[in-house]
């Protein structure tokens, strides 16, 4: 392989992961949003719910 055929790969590379930890951090991101929301619901006291505490 040439240098160009290097540089691409090592190019491929780099957006590769740059793309991976995107999409890791995003699905970090829905995770925590989805906890912060069941805790929310776990902690609004109405009279619908007082049986759960």
């Amino acid at each position: 392989m040439n240098s160009v055929g290097w540089t691409m790969l090592v190019l491929a590379a780099i957006v590769g992961a740059i793309i991976g930890a995107f999409v890791f951090a995003a699905a970090g991101t829905v995770v925590l949003l989805l906890l912060i929301a069941y805790v929310a619901d776990k902690l609004t006291r109405d009279d619908d719910n007082r049986g759960d505490y």
